[in-house]
């Protein structure tokens, strides 16, 4: 069967289609980021009480030092989505419910969509199975304030604030390349499920061939499908891909001032029918390029292997 080459850029400010996205995939080492998570006035991400059981409110409170304000985030290699461990428990969406208002607790991990959280452009934590946000109702600071989740707005109700030097981030508040890379797998993944489509695998090299066009995109100052070429069976052989390629696509994003995080390049991906296309095609393996360069500009690739 001949092998189909199919690829797509976005050349200006596109509009965005609204669409349930998602968030996180592979590449970076196990790590963790252990301590307070604080909030809105200065104010921790708290259990209430202390207490254990599950359903118990996680709150706004003053920051004390005490083992319910210390959460633990895990990065883990493969893994969409991470996470927030306090006394042995997770944080979860009560009920699993997606609606605005749905209060968040502690629970037994399950590793359920409910408590799966993604650290987003913004300072942000996204709950991908609703596509929501952690919120202080109201922007309320006062201690006790019971937390939940609420359609994603960026105000200061919903900025987070993680310890430092856990190795994972940019140094700046921002997630690293990694993690933005991460969360474009599950996004597209999700987008697939939603659409009947099987997930796609992550695949190291896969990977490097985004990635090679990602390096080339910045070289260039320009969008484009730069390096997605007829030597791209070959190269995929010598980056060790181990299965014998079909078809393949990519995807490409890039502009000044555009598509900063996971969230938009792959809303606009999913916003213009070629881009759509090649996200929903057959294919069984991905990989995410990204280079984030000296003027900010995001340039984006990601490639997919039948």
């Amino acid at each position: 069967m001949k092998r189909q080459l199919k690829k797509s850029h976005i050349w200006g400010a596109l509009a965005l289609a609204a669409a349930a996205v998602t968030a996180v995939p592979a590449t970076a080492q196990a790590a963790d980021s252990t301590g307070p998570v604080t909030g809105i006035g200065g104010k921790c991400l708290d259990v209430r009480s202390g207490a254990t059981s599950n359903g118990t409110p996680v709150q706004l409170y003053g920051c004390n030092g005490t083992d319910s304000q210390k959460w633990t985030f895990s990065y883990e290699p493969g893994r969409a989505g991470s996470p927030l461990v306090a006394l042995g428990k997770c944080l979860d969406v009560a009920s699993s419910g997606t609606a605005d208002h749905t209060p968040v607790q502690l629970w037994d991990c399950n590793g359920t969509g409910a408590q799966t959280w993604v650290r987003a452009e913004g300072g942000v934590l996204l709950n991908p199975q609703s596509n929501k946000c952690l919120d202080v109702p109201g922007g309320n600071t006062a201690d006790g304030t019971r937390l939940q989740i609420y359609t994603c707005n960026y105000s200061q109700a919903q900025r987070w604030d993680f310890p430092t030097g856990n190795g994972n981030g940019s140094g700046n508040g921002r997630p690293s390349a990694d993690e933005l890379k991460k969360q474009v797998l599950q996004l597209v993944n999700d987008y697939r499920a939603q659409n009947g489509k099987a997930a796609l695998t992550y695949d190291p090299a896969v990977e490097h061939i985004a990635q090679d066009e990602a390096n080339e995109e910045a070289r260039r100052q320009q969008q484009g499908h730069w390096t997605f070429d007829g030597t791209l069976n070959a190269r995929l052989k010598q980056y060790g891909f181990s299965h014998q390629p079909g078809a393949t696509g990519e995807n490409a994003a890039g502009a000044r001032g555009f598509w900063t995080d996971a969230q938009s390049v792959v809303k606009a991906w999913i916003g213009h029918e070629e881009h759509r296309k090649i996200m929903l095609g057959d294919y069984a393996y991905t990989g995410v390029g990204l280079v984030i360069d000296a003027n900010g500009t995001y340039w984006w690739a990601q490639d997919f292997v039948g």
